[in-house]
């Protein structure tokens, strides 16, 4: 059976948005969830700074964690954006990912290389894998 991942539009458009707003370099942010749905985007700042990689400081992750936590609500994952790739996980972010944050934890990747149809996948990152899985708009 698989796995659908759910959220609303609003929380996809703010995904999309601010992967063409820093387009040429990947954005990066974290999703919150409630009850099994994603509650919350979080924009961060790519400490990289790059077209090919993201970084979201280790600090600057723990205090966020730290507050949705603190709202009574998870960390459900990530997303980032490729600016002239697939829209899938590269094997620099499995290697990066991978190991911290497997499932349940999800990680949207936002592809912007064709800025007139920017699209979003979501994905476990399972050992050296990513599996792509659904995920459905809500509201």
């Amino acid at each position: 059976m698989a796995v659908i991942v759910t959220l609303k539009q609003e929380h996809l458009d703010a995904m999309i948005a601010h992967a063409l707003a820093d387009a040429p370099v990947e954005c990066c942010g974290v999703l919150a969830a409630a009850g099994g749905v994603v509650a919350a985007t979080y924009p961060m700042r790519n400490t990289e700074n790059s077209p090919y990689r993201f970084n979201i400081h280790p600090l600057e992750f723990k205090r966020l964690s730290d507050g949705i936590e603190e709202e009574g609500r998870e960390v459900a994952g990530f997303y980032h954006s490729h600016t002239g790739s697939e829209a899938r996980p590269s094997p620099t972010d499995i290697r990066a990912m991978g190991p911290f944050f497997g499932p349940p934890v999800v990680h949207f990747v936002i592809g912007v290389a064709d800025r007139e149809h920017p699209h979003a996948r979501v994905f476990y990152i399972e050992g050296p894998a990513a599996n792509e899985h659904e995920y459905d708009v809500v509201g």
